[in-house]
């Protein structure tokens, strides 16, 4: 069975979920353990956002539930 790679999250995406959280770029960036600059550049849209990071981050703002994969009304990251 082949799955599909997952693809990274829009800039959009990502400030709406960090937004939602009510964090800072400084503590959105501590959330997953990066520098607040890698976060600016996902937000800008100068760096990609690796899905698994952003995944991280949805879970443990709990954005998303543990159990279950993203839902339709959830943002998945796909443009």
């Amino acid at each position: 069975m082949t799955h599909a790679k997952p693809c990274s999250p829009p800039p959009e995406a990502i400030r709406h979920a960090r937004q939602a959280a009510s964090l800072t770029q400084t503590e959105a960036a501590r959330t997953v353990s990066v520098s607040m600059r890698a976060w600016q550049q996902w937000e800008s849209g100068e760096r990609a956002m690796p899905p698994g990071l952003f995944e991280l981050f949805m879970l443990k703002t709990r954005q998303w539930p543990l159990d279950n994969k993203p839902t339709a009304n959830q943002p998945t990251g796909a443009a």
